[in-house]
């Protein structure tokens, strides 16, 4: 593939080079732009009127910039400021310019659907904007975990398998019960694919695959903006129900060529890891053993057996970027170099990225704007979750056995060692070096589009986009390993996606009378998806550890392929009075080839706002106050072959073969997913902008879910895909921001970000009244919908208690033994917890003081419930630090039994524990936690490094930055044990085992890390 892009790139190589300004008779004037008190204002705009020469403020507020020999006019704008205009000669060779704010934000201007841009005050519905300099202090090899804390409602869950992890990104609740709850990424208005082709289903675990958003560069973002409800998403039609991230990329820009610099480097370590008790070791009833558990006597033991495992990680990222253009052409070019040392040995991720970007007025009324990003990736054995992974073979390890005495992970026999012997668990470090796998990715995003003015009041526009990523991935098991075939076993297979959009887009304005303003935009669209896996498994190796499918003891292929395309037609309307009433309006209609004939369905949105300051006369203190509403519908298709019977040829027998039939049975009336949602919002300012708040609240209902029915087996199928259902979602967002201080030498803002959300399952279906998210009952708790209940409770076995809520264990037997234990409910169909926040807060705090800054992120969730699978081995174990209570026994348990008595036999901690694990099956409720906490999220504090005018650099800046530090507050055990002090949340909940819908459970996942860096940014 790269062969065949390689003309592409080297053409627009060199019209990048050849595109360096010359201005053989221009004069440079240089200046520096003031904010209201007198300090320079970095990242302001400067642009020569009539032309496309401009140029930014550096850190100090400085700028220099080419002015052709007849002088010309300066724009001068920054978010935040009115702008202003400056005429400028010849003879002008410096100049101070004060911008005055605009604490109204009238002319702020943002990105909103199909990248149409917009006044920030005539928006009818919510938003929220991140800077793109947000987004390149604090890093992470994913860099969509870094949004945590600063959107109001959106809520980040990270993967638990080292670098390169699929993160979840969740706004406004969840609502699909089988489909897609992840938000669109959109970069430079156009989708790109973020698909999850598979991530875990259940606490079994397994292997995640790395999603698509991590790919994109924040060294090349611009801004982004939040497209949270169905109103501001709606144009984007079926996969927009779960709201927008719109993010825009640097251009180049007219003027001197400037250079961009971006280099650091974090240390990292595991963040939380569980508490083990240190007293007791190997053995079984306080007796030595060489079993697998540490209920043997009190002993020497190793307190950092489980912590030395780990390494300290590694990540730095180095970045350049160069601007520079002419009046008729700029470019853009950037290469970002990211590598991840994981904390787990052997487990790393590099990543190159290219980006070249130019655009060009051609003419007077036509500007064209091409792109082209080239990401190559390697991930080194990332992880598994799950009781496969490596994590759950090291919690195994009895707390007096060394470590260090097992990295010598082989044996003479050629065998793993082990503490023990087992079925089930072995040598973590034999994992991590002999059954690896490797992820090699390269993808390519390239876009095209075409502006053309037909008027003053018209213009058209054409776009199109290619995506295209080949994921090359291999896995090697090598012979003797545990549960392994004879030589070891390999899997070698590609992931092809492939997606391509076109749009055309007819946008005017129009001035109706004196006082009336119409805009509009008409278009039409076509998205065309691919996916495709080819590859092959060996079952067994006829050369020991040969790992080549041409020594395939038995050779089984891998293959699948979808094809999918979307039509769209759409309409928006803008209308305004005076500038202070906006009304809104657009309407789009879908053609998927996943449903059936005539494949169609519409939907549409309705929004107004009103601007009171401008429309009546307010208090002095009062700088701005907007009310908005909207109404709004969004549609969702599904994936593709779910109208038609599935078939699967498997090979057997000598050279034939035999083909199954899916035992689903066709959805032959299969209805769109459609979500309606209605918001009111108010957006208002005081003291002179000095305190603002921006309040949303909003309901959606989603209706048609895609459920799968139980059918009877005399129909020759085991179930089929209905619509059913109805789940509701709703609740407030709100945003606070303040600056308590501002003077000439220090400055201090605040943001507050705050947002809860409500979930209730309305109905199901008359013959479904609960389902599983993902899988079904598994090792520990469940996620379900359920009527009545909400998305995402989670169930399991609880601790049985008789009518007055008394504790039951079990009745002495004949012989006067086996009482005293606890018993568990009937079934597993017990809640006990959501895994959704009920409340979610974001706190940061930005100040500056002469040339010093510093920033530092708080964010809290608070309520939701997550259940531990790793805690419940470790309990089985005899590991976990509240095991040392009642070892010698003695514990009488204030319970009834089941013949109704009062409790009087005494159990020792064995006998509890390893009762209320059920060893690898736990029962829920005892390992439940509340994911309630409050943390310190990111720190930075940096140095403007002072720089002469005539120095090579325009700026210098070396930050110290950290995340993660530590917690604040963290939850505890939902269930209070009696004669156990209350036990703390002993994991990270933002770390999850999938990205999927299967969540709130931890089993075997990776600790999250705390890192700890510096990092230097260059302009010259």
């Amino acid at each position: 593939m790269f062969k065949e892009l390689r003309p592409w790139l080297l053409t627009l190589l060199a019209v990048a080079l050849f595109s360096v300004p010359i201005f053989a008779q221009d004069v440079t004037v240089t200046g520096k732009i003031l904010d209201e008190n007198g300090a320079g204002l970095p990242g302001a705009n400067i642009l020569l009127k009539g032309t496309t020469r401009g140029t930014n403020s550096d850190g100090e507020g400085k700028f220099s910039i080419a002015v052709p020999s007849t002088g010309g006019t300066f724009v001068i704008s920054s978010v935040g400021y009115l702008p202003k205009e400056l005429n400028v000669s010849a003879a002008t060779s410096n100049v101070n310019v004060g911008l005055e704010p605009d604490v109204r934000s009238l002319n702020e201007v943002v990105v909103t659907a199909l990248g149409i841009e917009r006044s920030a005050k005539s928006l009818t519905y919510a938003t929220q904007q991140i800077a793109g300099k947000q987004l390149t202090d604090n890093r992470d090899a994913n860099f969509v975990n870094t949004l945590s804390g600063k959107v109001a409602g959106l809520v980040v869950s990270q993967g638990a398998a080292g670098p390169g992890s699929a993160a979840r990104v969740i706004l406004r609740g969840n609502r699909s019960i089988t489909g897609n709850n992840n938000a669109l990424f959109v970069v430079d208005g156009v989708p790109i694919d973020n698909s999850l082709l598979g991530q875990v289903a259940s606490d079994f675990g397994g292997s995640n695959s790395s999603d698509g958003a991590s790919n994109i560069n924040p060294d090349d973002i611009e801004s982004m903006n939040v497209l949270k409800g169905a109103a501001a998403s709606a144009l984007y039609g079926s996969r927009a129900a779960n709201g927008v991230i719109m993010i825009t990329t640097k251009k180049g820009k007219a003027g001197q060529i400037s250079t961009n610099v971006n280099s650091g480097v974090t240390m990292e370590s595991p963040f939380l890891l569980p508490k083990v008790q240190n007293e007791y070791g190997q053995g079984s009833a306080g007796a030595t053993g060489t079993g697998a558990s540490s209920w043997g006597p009190k002993t020497t033991t190793y307190p950092n057996n489980i912590s030395d495992f780990f390494r300290h990680g590694v990540s730095t990222n180095n970045s350049i970027g160069i601007s520079g253009g002419t009046d008729k052409i700029q470019t853009y070019t950037s290469y970002t170099n990211n590598y991840n040392q994981g904390i787990v040995p052997t487990n790393n991720l590099m990543r190159h990225t290219f980006n070249l970007r130019i655009s060009s007025q051609v003419t007077s009324k036509l500007s064209v704007d091409a792109k082209i990003t080239y990401v190559n990736q390697k991930i080194d054995n990332k992880q598994l979750t799950g009781e496969a992974s490596n994590v759950m073979q090291l919690y195994k390890i009895p707390r007096s056995v060394d470590l260090d005495t097992y990295r010598n992970y082989e044996g003479s026999d050629g065998y793993p060692t082990y503490w023990t012997t087992s079925s089930i668990y072995t040598n973590p470090f034999w994992n991590i070096h002999k059954n690896t796998g490797q992820e090699k990715r390269n993808r390519i995003t390239a876009l095209g589009s075409a502006k053309y003015q037909l008027a003053s009041w018209l213009s058209v526009q054409g776009r199109i986009s290619y995506d295209r990523y080949d994921d090359v991935v291999t896995n090697r098991t090598a012979n003797n390993s545990l549960g392994g075939l004879p030589g070891g076993s390999y899997s070698d297979y590609q992931n092809n996606v492939l997606e391509r959009n076109l749009d055309v887009l007819l946008s005017g304005n129009n001035k109706l009378g004196k006082d009336f303003v119409l805009s509009y935009n008409l278009g039409a669209g076509q998205t065309h998806r691919e996916y495709s896996q080819i590859g092959g498994n060996a079952g067994g190796l006829t050369v020991p550890n040969k790992f080549d499918l041409s020594f395939a003891r038995t050779l089984t292929k891998i293959a699948d392929y979808s094809e999918r395309e979307l039509q769209y037609v759409f309409g928006t309307a803008s209308l305004s009075y005076k500038d202070f009433i906006t009304i809104d309006a657009s309407a789009r209609n879908d053609w998927s080839s996943t449903l059936p004939k005539p494949y169609s369905y519409f939907y549409s949105s309705f929004s107004g706002n009103v601007i009171l300051s401008e429309a009546i006369k307010m208090p002095q203190w009062i700088s701005f106050a907007k009310v908005r509403g909207s109404w709004a519908q969004v549609g969702a298709d599904t994936d593709p072959y779910r109208l038609n019977q599935n078939y699967t040829f498997y090979q057997g027998g000598n050279g034939g073969g035999y083909i199954s039939r899916d035992n689903t049975q066709p959805a032959t009336n299969l209805k769109p997913e459609i979500s309606s949602s209605t918001e009111f919002g108010a957006d208002l300012r005081f003291f002179n902008g000095r305190l603002g708040i921006d309040a949303t609240y909003y309901v959606s209902n989603t209706v048609n879910q895609l459920l799968s029915l139980g059918k009877a087996p005399a129909s020759g199928f085991l179930s089929q895909y209905i619509n059913a259902g109805k789940i509701r979602n709703k609740g407030f967002e709100l945003t606070l921001t303040g600056k308590p201080i501002k003077n000439g030498k220090l400055n201090w803002d605040v943001t507050l970000n705050m947002a809860r959300n409500v979930n209730t399952i309305i109905k199901l279906d008359p013959n479904i009244k609960s389902a599983f998210l993902s899988g079904g009952y598994g090792r520990t708790a469940s996620p379900i919908v359920k009527e009545g209940g909400s998305y995402g409770d989670l169930v399991g076995y609880k601790w049985l208690r008789d009518a007055q809520g008394r504790f039951v264990v079990t009745a002495p037997d004949a012989d006067g033994k086996n009482g005293g234990k606890p018993v568990s409910t009937a079934t597993q169909d017990e809640k006990v917890g959501n895994f959704n926040p009920k409340l979610t807060a974001g706190l940061n705090n930005a100040f500056s003081y002469g040339n010093f800054v510093a920033s530092f992120l708080v964010d809290a969730r608070i309520g939701g419930q997550m259940t531990s699978g790793s805690q419940a081995i470790l309990a089985n174990d005899g590991n976990a630090d509240y095991t040392t209570n009642f070892r010698d026994g003695g514990w009488v348990i204030p319970a009834v039994t089941t013949t109704g008595e009062v409790n009087t036999t005494p159990i020792n901690a064995e006998t509890f524990w390893t009762t209320a694990s059920g060893g690898r099956y736990s029962w829920a409720e005892f390992f439940t936690y509340s994911t309630t906490n409050v943390r310190l999220r990111e720190v930075t504090v940096g140095y403007n490094i002072p720089v002469g005018e005539k120095f090579f650099f325009k700026s210098a800046r070396v930050s110290f930055v950290a995340r993660n530090l530590f917690f604040i507050y963290r939850g505890y055990a939902t269930m209070d044990i009696p004669g156990i002090a209350k036990r703390k949340l002993p994991f990270d909940p933002d770390v999850t085992l999938g990205s999927g819908n299967y969540q709130g459970v931890e089993y075997g996942t990776m600790p999250s890390t705390r890192s700890i860096g510096l990092n230097l940014k260059l302009s010259f």
